[in-house]
């Protein structure tokens, strides 16, 4: 699959799903949405339309260059003779001082000459221009190779076949709330209660004595202030003319899935610092392979439950992490997180969610994530929180792409987003057990 249309439905997906889950909470509660949460949803919305309308001219390009592949390939030679005759009948070029010859692998759309632009043909195409989608397909056609051409004539480029880099994806920050920024990347001011009337509440000593009269209710508020993401790669203009048409699309999405993995550290980064000191502390693997880390999460989870008087529901930690924790066992040698008890669960403001398993002893799912740790690295924190708390507010990716700013031969392509993490009820929505060394 294109992998810019990939990443296109998965942020379609984690809006349906943020949607969903808002409409579900307010079901449960068996209210109407509020002010804030409705917001939310017609803004998500908005986003999931506009997403809507490039996933559908993008799928219907793809199918119609599938479908022209296809097409090209029940015309093939089916024996040795009509590929003789095929081969006489392709359009060649001589070289100059030999009788060789070569396949003409440019019709000539986008010459110097010519009457298009392979950027305008690309961006028409984009917008369902049939004759801009041919002339690309035309200009690629040519991309074969043949047993006596092996590093002459390019090979077939097989898109579908791309190998991208391994990169960690979204997990701990499709399990928090997601609100959409829309178009306004302002601060956002969050009302909060700082102090409460506990003191004006009392039972009547006496008959007819007047209750106590005391302002003692107070409020603050947080600030969240939006932080732009952004990142430019130069390519050649050459990569660009001799490769695919897709070749800007895999540049896009690489880009994507380093700004997701950095929005899942960021996310990581915020619900670690709202933790707070750890909860229980090993000085290495030696003393956590010996010191019952199930009960340390445990701990860690009845430390919410107590503080925060609502229970936690995600413990997030490194995939090398939670690898030790499936293999913990009970003194019977059963496993104390059964990996086959994975599956999907409700978190507020997402609908479901995968997670990895779940330590039944503490009542939470597991969620393993690069965000918190990055294999090799102390100290490694497992964090147990409360995903409602904890708040991305995110907008819209944006693509750009301009030329010629440093000369005709480079074109920048680049991506811009603008996000903000916040962990309501710091300090007790999240608590945290370290491993300090190896």
């Amino acid at each position: 699959m294109n992998a810019y249309l990939k990443s296109l439905r998965d942020r379609y997906e984690s809006l349906r799903t943020s949607i969903e889950g808002l409409q579900a909470r307010a079901v449960e509660d068996d209210r109407a949405l509020t002010e804030d949460e409705l917001r939310s949803v017609q803004g998500q919305g908005e986003a999931a339309a506009a997403l809507y309308t490039e996933i559908e001219s993008l799928t219907e390009i793809e199918a119609r260059n599938r479908k022209v592949a296809e097409l090209a390939a029940a015309l093939a030679p089916t024996d040795a003779v009509e590929a003789a005759v095929a081969a006489r009948a392709a359009p060649e070029i001589a070289v100059a001082g030999s009788r060789a010859t070569t396949q003409d692998r440019d019709p000539g759309h986008y010459t110097r000459a010519s009457a298009h632009s392979f950027f305008g043909d690309l961006n028409r195409a984009r917008n369902g221009d049939s004759d801009a989608s041919r002339r690309l397909e035309e200009h690629n056609r040519a991309m074969t190779t043949g047993g006596a051409g092996a590093g002459v004539v390019a090979p077939r480029w097989l898109q579908d076949e791309y190998e991208a880099l391994a990169r960690q994806g979204r997990k701990l920050a499709g399990a928090v709330r997601n609100i959409d920024l829309g178009a306004d990347p302002r601060p956002i001011t969050l009302p909060r209660q700082l102090v409460g009337t506990d003191p004006v509440l009392a039972e009547q000593a006496a008959e007819n004595e007047h209750p106590s009269e005391v302002d003692s209710w107070g409020t603050g508020v947080d600030t969240v202030v939006p932080k732009p993401t952004s990142g430019i790669q130069v390519v050649s203009r050459q990569m660009l003319d001799m490769g695919s048409p897709a070749v800007d699309q895999l540049i896009y999405g690489d880009m994507l899935a380093a700004y997701n993995l950095q929005i899942e550290r960021k996310v990581g980064a915020a619900v670690i610092a709202a933790a707070g000191d750890p909860v229980v502390t090993y000085p290495d693997e030696a003393a956590f392979a010996g010191g019952a880390p199930a009960d340390a999460v445990l701990d860690a989870a009845i430390a919410v439950r107590d503080q925060r008087k609502l229970p936690a529901d995600i413990v997030a930690m490194g995939v090398v992490r939670y690898g030790r924790f499936l293999k913990l066992k009970d003194s019977t040698g059963r496993p104390l997180m059964p990996a086959a008890e994975a599956g999907r669960m409700n978190v507020v403001g997402v609908g479901a969610v995968d997670v990895d398993g779940r330590l039944d002893s503490a009542g939470v799912g597991v969620v393993a994530t690069d965000g918190i740790n990055v294999t090799g690295t102390y100290p490694d924190d497992v964090v147990v929180l409360r995903a409602a708390d904890t708040i991305l507010f995110e907008s819209a990716v944006q693509r750009f792409r301009y030329e010629e700013v440093a000369g005709p031969e480079s074109v920048k392509l680049g991506i811009w987003a603008y996000s903000a993490v916040i962990v309501r009820q710091a300090g007790r929505s999240a608590k945290r057990v370290q491993v300090q060394a190896a």
